[in-house]
């Protein structure tokens, strides 16, 4: 670091939404972020005593590195940036579970729920994606949620948007999960974040209350494709045993049985068969699983739907 910036590297340069500083913080966006090393933590120090600046938006999801340095839920990257003078707002203040500075903040502005802060969250996605502090954060968003917090406002980020149900299953705290889902949250689409990012318990609280496994929709596949095309095969194995139909056609008519003859696994589409698949179903282009998999020189997956 320091013989890039004798050559003028830009501390605060910004390459696919990353900044350095926010670089350094977040190491894997959807994992809280483990004992960061005394190397990572006096390249923070020497980051922000150079000129890089906690204030600028950055990571996943867009935030200020205060809010980033709750979502990973590290004490001592807060400390630091708070000794460097970050802003500690109503916004971050949701992120670290300061309930009191929340109130002080809806009583100056109540318009404060409706608000985004730099990056573009709101500050009950600040509280949901938080990992300081899940009961604080619960706090925090039971007070927001009662002064009129919209829960299915959302924000950009990356490719999709999401919203404080996504963050909450992302930040695995399960009771605002559930505070949210009480509070309005639309079910089926909860039933993503919480099979994606969370788990069972997660995905069954959203089963519990209506989700329909049918109409989950992820990167504009049904749920259950989705989970395949990306090998996810026990999540989908779960999907297939709490209701979801193999039959369902994406945009391109593909069912889950096209997708898992794509993808190749045997133990995928002996499960789907099982659980009721119909090899027989043509996609918009006239092919069915078994000339997918053809075509893909899958012949034991071949042999498999001929039987």
């Amino acid at each position: 670091m320091e013989l890039l910036h004798s050559k003028g590297a830009d501390l605060n340069a910004v390459w696919r939404g990353y900044r350095p500083l926010h670089s350094l913080l977040q190491e894997e966006p959807h994992r809280a972020s483990g004992t960061p090393s005394a190397e990572r933590l006096e390249c923070l120090d020497w980051l922000l005593a150079h000129g890089a600046d906690p204030e600028q938006p950055g990571a996943w999801p867009p935030a200020r590195a205060i809010i980033i340095a709750a979502f990973m839920g590290e004490p001592r990257y807060v400390n630091r940036l708070r000794k460097a003078r970050a802003r500690i707002d109503g916004f971050a203040a949701a992120a670290l579970g300061d309930q009191n500075l929340v109130q002080k903040t809806l009583i100056r502005s109540p318009g404060f729920v409706r608000q985004r802060d730099s990056g573009g969250l709101t500050a009950l996605q600040c509280a949901a994606g938080s990992r300081f502090s899940e009961a604080a954060a619960l706090d925090v968003a039971m007070v927001l949620l009662r002064a009129g917090a919209d829960l299915r406002m959302q924000t950009k980020s990356w490719n999709h948007n999401i919203d404080a149900v996504y963050l909450a299953a992302s930040a695995k705290n399960k009771a605002l999960f559930a505070l949210l889902l009480e509070h309005g949250a639309d079910a089926t689409e909860a039933l993503v974040p919480a099979v994606w990012n969370a788990d069972e318990e997660f995905a069954e609280l959203a089963l519990q209350r209506g989700a329909q496994p049918d109409l989950a929709v992820a990167d504009s596949q049904p749920l259950l494709n989705s989970l395949i095309r990306w090998g996810q095969i026990r999540k989908a194995r779960w999907l297939l045993a709490h209701g979801a139909s193999p039959n369902v056609p994406d945009h391109q008519g593909w069912t889950a049985l096209h997708q898992a003859a794509s993808r190749g696994n045997e133990q995928m589409m002996r499960a789907l068969l099982e659980a009721g698949g119909d090899a027989a179903p043509r996609d918009h282009q006239g092919s069915t699983p078994i000339d997918i998999a053809r075509r893909a020189r899958r012949n034991k997956l071949v042999d498999l739907l001929r039987r």
